[in-house]
């Protein structure tokens, strides 16, 4: 039995997951947040602006980023759990996937571990959240289904040792990207069920920004209900992603974050992924900017909800 109704979360409305890196590099804000206590405050933050998770996580996994040893992104991130934990019951995500990181913020208090790799980087993840009966948040990682795709080289490397075999990589390059995506989730449910996770405790993540061209990353939005039709809750990551950041360029608003403007822009757009995503039922969305974010939801939830809405005559403007 999974130790909380995973299956609930987001059902009556898109939760906001509040971002909260604990690195020096991450590709938004590395290094804001790297003491204790400048986490705390960020995490007291979001949470009163209306975030009812938040993800934390060690190691940055943008373009260019490096490996975190897993002593390091351990006295990272479970300083931070344990101090939350002490003055809050809020949900906690762990961005790792390393199991022995895994297992220390789950011991310092995190209910759930978010996993980019899909439990395929560390062939002991599965294991160590099913012993916790934690939840799982699972992604498809396009980095590591085609290593050497154009939009994949300038990312890191992800796992301990290679995911799949030549053949399998071959066979990635030949598919379409929803295609993609359901071979390596085929992959990662068929570890969690033989460590013993059920599918009340996993989430599937689409990838979003990693390893796609930017017609991918549209494409996998478009066909989130795949996810659901297959009876998977969604967590979705598109806060300040470089596709959106291009569609802005494109049509020539500022984006450049130096700049107030710029900077705001790119949470906006971002906002507005948000209220496509609720308006389809989405469970969990990862983001920075809570406020934008929480008025999207209202937005795309009552389309949602449409139904359910009461049938008012509205009154006219002043």
């Amino acid at each position: 039995m999974a130790k909380y109704d995973w299956r609930q979360l987001g059902k009556e409305r898109t939760l906001l997951c509040g971002i909260l890196n604990v690195t020096p590099d991450s590709f938004s804000d590395g290094g804001r947040y790297q003491t204790v206590e400048r986490a705390l405050e960020q995490a007291r933050k979001l949470i009163a602006e209306g975030a009812r998770m938040l993800d934390i996580g060690g190691e940055s996994t943008r373009p260019g980023g490096h490996f975190v040893e897993i002593q390091e992104e351990i006295q990272r991130v479970v300083p931070v759990i344990e101090a939350i934990r002490a003055e809050s019951d809020i949900l906690i995500s762990v961005d790792t996937w390393k199991s022995e990181v895994a297992r220390a913020a789950i011991e310092a208090g995190a209910d759930l571990v978010n996993d980019i790799t899909g439990l395929l980087g560390d062939s002991q993840m599965a294991r160590v959240i099913a012993e916790a009966r934690a939840g799982a948040i699972l992604m498809f990682n396009p980095v590591m289904a085609r290593p050497h795709h154009p939009s994949s080289v300038i990312f890191p490397t992800f796992g301990f040792e290679p995911a799949f075999s030549s053949e399998e990589l071959e066979r990635f390059d030949q598919l379409s990207i929803l295609e993609c995506m359901w071979t390596f989730f085929a992959k990662s449910l068929q570890k969690a069920e033989a460590a013993g996770l059920s599918q009340d405790q996993l989430f599937l993540d689409p990838g979003i920004g990693f390893g796609l061209t930017k017609r991918e990353n549209l494409q996998l939005l478009q066909d989130l209900k795949t996810i659901h039709a297959k009876g998977y809750p969604i967590f979705l990551g598109v806060s300040r992603k470089r596709f959106v950041v291009n569609i802005l360029e494109e049509e020539g608003f500022e984006t450049n974050p130096e700049t107030k403007e710029g900077f705001y822009n790119r949470d906006l757009a971002s906002s507005h992924l948000t209220s496509i995503a609720a308006s389809q039922g989405v469970e969990i969305v990862r983001v920075h900017d809570v406020p934008l974010h929480k008025m999207a939801v209202a937005i795309g939830n009552s389309i949602h909800q449409a139904d359910q809405a009461q049938d008012l005559h509205l009154k006219q403007y002043r």
